[in-house]
């Protein structure tokens, strides 16, 4: 799997090895998303949670790559059985991720050819700390963004009808796969970091490197957006893509992220969406995840916030 000078390459990530399989609960689910056409706003009621999950999606890519290839590494390492399956699964979906993001972001680059540019900055951005920094590192910047996923994700999933409305249910879609099966492996990142280095307060500290990092990384990204897409003045960041979120669950978010990060923090004592189960369950039953969500209730009837 290494070129000549032991690097990883740039596809080497997707590639899963023949005969190797998780014995977790973690699945491999291959949804062929399809997005020709997508435009960038597309989400036109709510357009600055729209340009906010393009820059997820752009961001995904890198990450997730980033994140296969210090999994990888790590798996040379692990003895342990139970956490190097755990690996394995967790690095098998997370693939699935940055190259199912890889569809939706090349249709954006068919009609937006600056966005190569985005594309090109996030994934260099992810070389460059995979080259300059060591194993620990990586495994306690995975730990660390990766327990921020459950608060977060559930939020946007518990409120995705004021969020994804009537958008694009292609892009909907697949941003509730990604999310519900980021939550499904919740506590991998912190299963294969303890694993090897088990010391909570140096991932606390890595908090703030990564927050850091990924801030950088989303500014950089919306300064290309907005210099590359001609859509209107609607193609612009906004200060707070979750403002249609009632304040109070904005306000649990916010503690949900400060205790991810507490060194006895337990990814599996987290309160899980409900509407999590009834995914995984349509996808059981085969149903064409492709389009799943297509708006709100067409009676208009609000949900509880759980369901």
């Amino acid at each position: 799997m290494l070129d000549k000078a032991g690097a990883v390459p740039r596809a080497a990530w997707i590639e899963i090895p023949s005969g190797v399989w998780p014995v977790t609960d973690l699945k491999l689910r291959k949804i062929p998303f399809e997005f020709s056409g997508v435009k960038f706003i597309w989400n036109p009621e709510n357009p600055g949670f729209s340009f906010f999950m393009n820059q997820v999606s752009f961001w995904a890519i890198g990450l997730e790559r980033y994140f296969c290839r210090a999994v990888a590494d790590a798996e040379r390492l692990i003895t342990d059985p139970a956490a190097l399956a755990e690996a394995r699964g967790f690095r098998i979906q997370e693939a699935q991720h940055s190259l199912r993001h890889t569809h939706h972001v090349r249709a954006l680059i068919e009609r937006h050819p600056g966005l190569q540019q985005a594309l090109d900055a996030t994934i260099d951005c992810y070389d460059d700390i995979y080259d300059r920094h060591d194993l620990k590192f990586h495994l306690g910047y995975a730990a660390a963004l990766e327990a921020t996923f459950t608060p977060v994700f559930r939020t946007i999933i518990e409120h995705r009808d004021v969020l994804f409305g009537n958008g694009d249910p292609r892009v909907s879609s697949l941003f509730l796969w990604h999310f519900c099966e980021e939550i499904e492996h919740r506590s991998s990142a912190l299963i294969i970091f303890n694993a090897l280095y088990g010391d909570s307060f140096y991932r606390m500290r890595m908090f703030r490197h990564v927050r850091r990092h990924v801030m950088q990384n989303f500014e950089t990204m919306a300064a290309l957006f907005t210099a590359h897409v001609d859509e209107g003045p609607a193609v612009r960041p906004v200060r707070n893509p979750l403002a249609a979120v009632p304040l109070r669950d904005r306000l649990k978010l916010q503690a949900g992220l400060l205790a991810s990060q507490m060194p006895w923090h337990n990814p599996e004592h987290e309160r899980l969406p409900v509407w999590a189960d009834s995914w995984f369950d349509s996808y059981e039953r085969g149903e064409d995840m492709t389009r799943f969500y297509r708006g709100p209730d067409p009676a208009g009837q609000a949900l509880p916030t759980n369901a």
